[in-house]
């Protein structure tokens, strides 16, 4: 196998747990302003009603027992509407929206909940491939380098286990080597046309160093 493989996965799984932790970051940051701006136009609104209490000369402004129970309600509401929203536009292309319009509010206002979502979006995509899987990975990858376009129902002829076939395929997708396509004859895969270069400088520096069964024995 080319170490340039192992390498590849390595620094992929790299930047999902940076961009994990930056998410985090983000999450943390957003329903800190998101909760600070609730609170300040709560207790504005408030003095604007009820005035402000005064004792021993000093105007004082106290927080409601209320806003905390607020503020986490309007939290849940927040992470079930970005649930909702993130479930029905899974699968849809994102279409062309003005640069300003309506959608801004709702998308400031999902902010918080998308950046908490992102956490485990960014961790599910690390790869997880065991020696041997990666041996798979390796030998399907240059199946498929070598066949350009391979549809997708042929390759259950390759692994006896349509769940580790799909892993492996999972694992060639979010490295980003390969592409999953619809045509009129079905699903096929190919190898992105950014990556083919790479490819075949990998696979050619494979056959001039000795087979990958080999060098994996």
């Amino acid at each position: 196998m080319n170490p340039h493989f192992r390498r590849r996965i390595a620094s992929h799984n790299r930047h999902a747990i940076i961009a994990a932790i930056l998410s985090l970051l983000g999450a943390w940051l957003a329903w800190t302003i998101a909760y600070g701006l609730l609170a300040g136009i709560t207790l504005g609104l408030l003095t604007i009603i009820q005035g402000q209490e005064v004792i021993a000369g000093e105007k004082l402004i106290a927080f409601p027992a209320w806003l905390r129970t607020a503020a986490l309600s309007a939290a849940l509401a927040s992470l079930v509407w970005a649930a909702v929203d993130e479930r029905k536009h899974r699968y849809h292309p994102v279409g062309d929206r003005p640069v300003v319009g309506c959608h801004i509010l709702g998308d400031t206002l999902l902010l918080p909940a998308r950046l908490t979502f992102g956490v485990g979006h960014q961790l599910a995509a690390i790869i997880h491939l065991s020696r041997s899987e990666q041996q798979e990975a390796y030998d399907l990858l240059q199946h498929i380098h070598t066949e350009k376009r391979c549809p997708a129902h042929s390759l259950g002829a390759l692994f006896a286990n349509p769940k580790r076939l799909r892993k492996i395929l999972m694992a060639l997708q979010l490295a980003g080597w390969i592409d999953l396509l619809r045509t009129e004859d079905g699903w096929i895969y190919i190898e992105r046309s950014c990556e083919a270069a790479e490819l075949a400088e990998m696979f050619d520096e494979a056959v001039e160093t000795g087979s990958p069964t080999e060098e994996a024995s």
